[in-house]
């Protein structure tokens, strides 16, 4: 019961910001907090390069904390992954309108936490860097367990965008991994028969890439 009601807590806080910062903002990088529209592309393009190396290019994605479809657009407009299946998700109903109005409302966008229908590799880009909790711990639970639900509807895997440091911290509402012991944490959750990499991501200081693999 503790643990439900902490994530609806914890949920609800960051939706209202997310909400709140996209009223402000509009649909647009700084409108879900990142640094630069750049630095947004520049996560995109790594992941997917990593994705398409390890499942290729025909793979089926789901993007899970959508936003405001930023990735959906960046797969639309670079050839080398257009044959990618798509899917995207959030909890948040603001930003899934928010796909529905820029894209138009048969777009593959849904209100949901995890895959709606199965998929080779679910995708979290920067999904869980903005924390409202003052405890690592907790918000590292919080970040396995979403992991863990959307983890049978991915035949392949998943791929994990964090922010990283060499110190784990959380830090002006941002939560940073080490990267090292973040692996092995994943690791120690998903067991021995699933293989973890971690790849600093090109062109973006702070912030790793990790594969989860079946």
């Amino acid at each position: 019961m503790l643990g439900w009601l902490r994530t609806k807590l914890f949920e609800q806080s960051i939706t209202d910001a997310y909400s709140r910062r996209l009223n402000q903002q509009g649909a647009s990088a700084s409108g879900v907090f990142w640094a630069s529209r750049l630095s947004q592309q520049a996560r995109f393009d790594h992941a997917l390069m990593l994705l398409a190396a390890k499942w290729h290019n025909s793979t089926t994605i789901c993007d899970i904390g959508c936003g405001y479809g930023a990735l959906y657009e960046f797969i639309k407009k670079t050839p080398r992954y257009q044959s990618f299946g798509y899917q995207g998700i959030d909890i948040n109903k603001d930003m899934i309108a928010a796909c529905k109005e820029e894209f138009g409302d048969t777009a593959p966008f849904s209100r949901a936490r995890s895959p709606i229908s199965q998929v080779d590799v679910g995708l979290y880009i920067g999904t869980f860097n903005l924390c409202h909790a003052d405890n690592y711990i907790l918000w590292q639970d919080y970040i396995l367990g979403q992991l863990e639900k959307s983890w049978p509807k991915c035949r392949g895997g998943l791929v994990l965008n964090m922010t990283s440091r060499s110190n784990a911290s959380i830090h002006n509402q941002i939560f940073y991994v080490e990267p090292a012991a973040f692996t092995a944490r994943l690791k120690q959750h998903f067991g021995p028969s699933v293989t973890i990499t971690a790849h600093a991501t090109r062109y973006v200081d702070n912030d790793t890439i990790f594969v989860i693999s079946r």
